[in-house]
């Protein structure tokens, strides 16, 4: 364990993990983002490959994470964890008005507040819950997606994504066969909204209204890597922070330590550096005035 990691909790609380299971502590222990991380989120052929979350979560965390048992409710917990801890909460969006086609842009957060969820209705250690489709009469036992679950919602759309999570229907035997030919789409849209509001995780929709028509639109905001706002562009950026910070404070930090440096703390070292020049430069400028000469006051230089 190293001293600047911190622990998180997870939205699942680790309740539906198996006890022998690390996760099922319903907590975490992470490392801060540092610019080694930012390089990892920034690597565009890790994000053209779909493998940038396993390896920035496998990296990012302190000790082993079984990535592929991973809930995607505690991914999320993860990362907004991440971006509060160490770039704040607030943030910059543009919202695009359907009514007038304006492009205005609005302050928000990413503290997002955790979906209400009853978790002693179900049994501790067990993947498992259940929902009655009120049209056929039938119950529906699912479980929580994984990770790699969660991506068949965000590539195959909602049915696949069905298909995945679920555990068992009562009198199916052909679960694929039941939900291309006999699930009404009545009972399907009403499950669909009882999922999204009954099951761990955050309420990360928000409303924005448009200064010019004031029409109000609701948005959810997708909880991944992009909160950090790092792309494939950010590499030389990040390293010209390494670079200005080592220069200007003259050697008082190394390329090296500034590189696994967390990212707020450099940040915050950069302000203190440009308001010291900053002063710095008030002072000769004040200092040259005084003298008269144009020339800054300097001690002399002593041999030694």
């Amino acid at each position: 364990m190293k001293l600047n990691s911190e622990i998180i909790d997870l939205a699942s609380e680790g309740y539906f993990y198996p006890e022998d299971n690390p996760l099922s502590s319903g907590k975490l222990r992470i490392f801060p983002i540092t610019a080694e991380y930012e390089e990892l989120l920034s690597n565009s052929n890790l994000i053209k490959r779909n493998l940038l979350d396993r390896h920035f979560l496998t990296h990012i965390v302190d000790g082993t994470l079984d990535y592929d048992s991973l809930l995607n409710c505690d991914r999320e917990s993860i990362l907004l964890n991440l971006r509060i801890a160490n770039y704040g909460a607030a943030t910059k969006i543009k919202v695009r008005c359907e009514e007038c086609e304006a492009d205005p842009e609005f302050d928000i957060s990413f503290a997002f507040k955790s979906k209400p969820f009853d978790f002693s209705n179900h049994q501790r250690g067990k993947n498992r819950l259940e929902y009655k489709f009120k049209k056929i009469n039938k119950t529906l036992y699912f479980k929580l997606p994984t990770v790699n679950e969660q991506r068949v919602y965000v590539e195959q759309g909602w049915l696949n994504f069905l298909k995945r999570i679920t555990l068992e229907i009562d009198g199916v035997d052909d679960i694929s066969s039941f939900y291309d030919y006999h699930l009404p789409a009545s009972d399907s849209r009403a499950f669909r909204v009882y999922y999204e509001n009954n099951t761990p995780g955050y309420q990360n929709t928000v409303s924005t209204q448009c200064p010019s028509c004031k029409n109000v639109k609701n948005s959810k905001l997708e909880i991944n890597e992009d909160i950090f706002g790092i792309s494939p562009e950010s590499k030389m950026l990040i390293h010209g922070e390494i670079f200005d910070l080592c220069y200007y404070s003259n050697g008082a930090f190394t390329q090296e330590g500034v590189y696994k440096m967390p990212t707020s703390l450099r940040s915050f070292y950069i302000k203190k550096l440009v308001e010291a020049k900053k002063a710095e430069k008030e002072a000769n400028e004040a200092a040259a005035k005084g003298s008269g000469t144009g020339k800054i006051a300097r001690p002399p230089t002593v041999k030694r």
